[in-house]
């Protein structure tokens, strides 16, 4: 039975994430903040337009802790992603196997016992919230059938969401060999898992009570992520972070993912491998700092801003038989607009510009005649389409001049004289062959039809 509820699990996650569609991060330039960022990888995004704005090492291979915990809330909520009341209502629990590797690693847990019978719901907040090593096991075992088999479907899921440098070996993410990601793939995770039913909201509720079993009365937890509370947050409080999930570990350093909503603009920062200690061996937030200062550059750097317009005249381009006019003015066919730094002028994005050659009317207005990439520091940020502002008709007139000006002086016209030349000298050659011909035709002629000459008599008559 255990295998045959493993491949269904399987299965259920194939057929859920084969429409799988994920936001497309656009990487093509990014910002450097004049601050010191202790974490040794960093992706900040916007969500508004999944510009990146800034990295630091987001393609390097990190463990990342707690993180791990995001594809494993991920798994679970695509299971009942069209009923996701019924979260509330199914109860699960967990046998030997999702303890006995946590006793004396110091994991973080939410005093889930071994076989209490807890909601799936719950388990969200415990896993989210708390961090708990044993709610992640526990949804393992009940999704995937077994530890083992829940972490193959958490690869096939990343596989599924292009994160193609991550490994997965458990659902808690305690260190395991073999076991990594990067900043970047985490952030497709986590741009994909807030797609779904409820993990947003989970992900971002600072306390949350945990119902009553019979292990336990009704209780409070709260969330690691301090940041979001004004009362426990002291330093670190940041009144415009939301959630997502934090990650410690010797081998990982301080790890954290979360969102920033200000004055209309929405980030979401990844940050791995941040140190647990000052030099002095004090215990300090290292990534929350990083967070808290990351989010203060972009919303006083940052602004949506207009690069090219869309009605900006470009370039002429040169066009043959037109009537009246032989060039056409373009303009980029839309607006590139984008997140931009206030300290960088517009005017620094250099324009490659191609233009069609050997254009020849009519020409409609909106007709593509050319292309502009739009380049910074060396990356390109976007390609556009250049049209034609207008149209050109075709004159009659210049096109039977040009197409007589260009068969004078062709191979073709020159073949033509050529056939035309011999056939001349040909004909010349005939006429004065049919004229000697019947020269002597005539001659012959007249040699025979002739009358004989009269002789006169010897004597007289």
């Amino acid at each position: 039975m255990r295998v045959i509820k493993r491949l269904l699990c399987f299965l259920t996650a194939l057929a859920f994430s084969l429409p799988l569609f994920c936001e497309n991060v656009h990487a093509a330039v990014s910002f450097s903040p004049d601050f010191d960022v202790y974490s040794e990888a960093a992706l900040l995004i916007n969500l508004d337009t999944n510009d990146v704005m800034y990295q630091k090492n987001a393609d390097k291979q990190m463990v990342p802790a707690s993180l791990t915990k995001i594809m494993t809330a991920v798994l679970l909520l695509e299971q009942y992603r069209n009923d996701v009341a019924a979260l509330s209502t199914t109860y699960v629990s967990g046998g030997y196997e999702c303890f006995d590797e946590l006793y004396m690693t110091g994991a973080s847990t939410a005093d889930i016992r071994r076989g209490e019978m807890v909601s799936y719901k719950d388990l969200l907040y415990a896993l989210m919230l708390r961090s708990a090593c044993e709610a992640a096991n526990i949804i393992a075992v009940n999704i995937g059938g077994s530890l083992s088999g829940f972490a193959e479907m958490m690869n096939l899921k990343a596989k599924q969401l292009g994160m193609n440098d991550t490994h997965f070996t458990n659902a808690h993410g305690l260190f395991w060999e073999n076991h990594y990601t990067t900043a970047n793939d985490l952030a497709k995770l986590t741009i994909y898992a807030m797609s779904l039913p409820l993990f947003y909201e989970i992900a971002c509720t600072e306390v949350y009570e945990m119902e009553e079993t019979e292990y336990h009365e009704a209780r409070s937890i709260s969330h690691t992520n301090v940041m979001m509370s004004k009362g426990n947050g002291g330093e670190y409080y940041y009144e415009y972070v939301k959630g997502i999930k934090t990650g410690t570990l010797d081998e990982a350093g301080r790890c954290l993912i979360s969102t920033a909503y200000k004055d209309g603009y929405r980030y979401l920062l990844i940050t791995l491998g941040a140190p647990q200690q000052d030099e002095n061996g004090n215990n300090v937030m290292y990534n929350m700092i990083d967070h808290k200062n990351i989010y203060e550059w972009a919303f006083n750097t940052f602004e949506y801003t207009t690069v090219i317009s869309g009605t900006e005249e470009i370039a002429e381009v040169g066009v043959e038989y037109g009537d009246g006019v032989d060039y056409v003015i373009v303009r980029p066919s839309e607006e590139y607009s984008r997140i931009w730094s206030r300290r960088v002028p517009t005017d620094s994005v250099h324009r490659s510009i191609t233009l069609s050659e050997n254009v020849i009317a009519p020409v409609s207005e909106g007709d593509v005649l050319g292309k502009m990439e739009l380049q910074y520091g060396g990356e390109t940020l976007a390609t556009i389409d250049l049209i034609a502002t207008k149209g050109v008709q075709r004159s009659k007139q210049k096109e039977m001049i040009a197409i007589a000006q260009s068969f004078i002086g062709s191979e073709q016209f020159f073949k033509a004289v050529r056939w035309s030349l011999a056939f001349i000298i040909i004909y010349t050659l005939l006429v004065i062959i049919l004229k000697i011909v019947f020269a002597r035709i005539n001659k012959k002629r007249a040699r025979l039809y002739s009358p004989p000459r009269s002789t006169p008599r010897k004597g007289g008559w």
